[in-house]
């Protein structure tokens, strides 16, 4: 069985939204295509709530509870597609997200990645936060916003798993700095949901995530550099 779509879904204590997440990607994915949800060591009702989603296109895998960039890894190593994609376990594939990006993708094989814009949803218990309400849809080059051809993410190593925020960010930077070429399509690519339980809420530390994704950069041009005599 040739499987075109890998859907990649780390996740840890996320029983309140995942269904719901996976049911999004599902509908919009072909009968040979896959969901790989990564449980990265719950506590809750996550594995209950996945065994309750009868599709034969939904894996479970078992992560080492060591992160969300080891469940990504550990999801990527098991994936079968040519094209990837990565879901965030509170997040939502709004309508038509997948057939505008693989279409793009396949009308233009030069190309290692399509991205819609970003969508806001906010639940009640959301809180505030620091950079302010975004409603309406952005033009963001992120993660969860993309389709990958495999072989594009294959020319860089997996997520960095000594990162515990502000990986996603490395990732997309160091598939640039690969010449991964991407292109913008006209439709959205990811509803972020907001709500009560955000890493993202704790806007100090989201700052002080951002200092190592800056130094690995500023490393990694450095060592471009041609050496001085």
């Amino acid at each position: 069985m040739t499987v075109e779509t890998s859907v990649i879904i780390a996740v840890r204590n996320g029983e309140r939204f995942l269904t719901e997440a996976v049911n999004s990607a599902l509908a919009q994915l072909d009968p040979t295509d896959e969901v790989l949800v990564v449980d990265d060591g719950s506590t809750d009702g996550t594995r209950s709530v996945v065994a309750t989603i009868r599709d034969p296109r939904v894996r479970v895998l078992t992560g080492a509870a060591k992160g969300v960039s080891s469940a990504r890894n550990i999801g990527l190593a098991a994936a079968r597609g040519a094209l990837i994609a990565f879901l965030d376990h509170d997040d939502v594939w709004p309508a038509g997200r997948h057939e505008a990006l693989r279409g793009a993708l396949s009308a233009n094989p030069s190309l290692g990645a399509a991205y819609g814009r970003l969508r806001f949803i906010y639940e009640p218990d959301a809180r505030p936060y620091a950079l302010g309400r975004f409603d309406g849809t952005h033009i963001c080059p992120q993660i969860g916003t993309a389709l990958f051809r495999r072989k594009a993410l294959d020319r860089v190593a997996g997520f960095d798993e000594a990162m515990m925020t502000g990986e996603d960010v490395d990732y997309f930077l160091r598939l640039e700095e690969a010449g991964v070429s991407k292109a913008l399509c006209e439709v959205d690519g990811l509803a972020y949901r907001r709500h009560g339980s955000n890493i993202t809420n704790d806007f100090n530390t989201m700052k002080l995530a951002m200092l190592p994704v800056l130094r690995r950069r500023l490393s990694r041009v450095r060592d471009r550099q041609p050496a001085r005599g």
